[in-house]
């Protein structure tokens, strides 16, 4: 993935872990919510997957470089609340990886 793009991401991301861990994370039943992704870090995980696709990555590729990328980002930021950010962004990853290709085929 270009420079740009994963800087992108990466920005995205922080921003919105930063967000994440400033709200109690909860619904008004007390149950825990997953984090909210917005659309534009939706739509730059969506970037990152096919891309990454159509550089002839697997999937599991896809998810260790993902990971990697958003593994240093804001370190200070509770474990538990990063896996739930990273959780919900890796699956969105792994849909859009999955998503059948604009011909209507699926993806190789």
């Amino acid at each position: 993935m270009s420079s740009r793009a994963s800087k992108r991401l990466v920005q995205l991301f922080e921003r919105e872990l930063r967000d994440f861990s400033t709200e109690d994370g909860r619904t008004p039943s007390g149950t825990k919510k997953p984090p909210r992704v917005s659309g534009d870090l939706d739509e730059q995980v969506v970037e990152f997957a096919a891309e990454v696709r159509t550089n002839g990555s697997t999937p599991e590729q896809m998810l260790v470089e993902l990971k990697a990328l958003l593994s240093r980002v804001a370190p200070e930021v509770s474990t538990s609340q990063r896996n739930a950010l990273v959780s919900t962004v890796t699956g969105r990853a792994i849909d859009a990886f999955f998503k059948p290709s604009e011909d209507g085929k699926k993806a190789e």
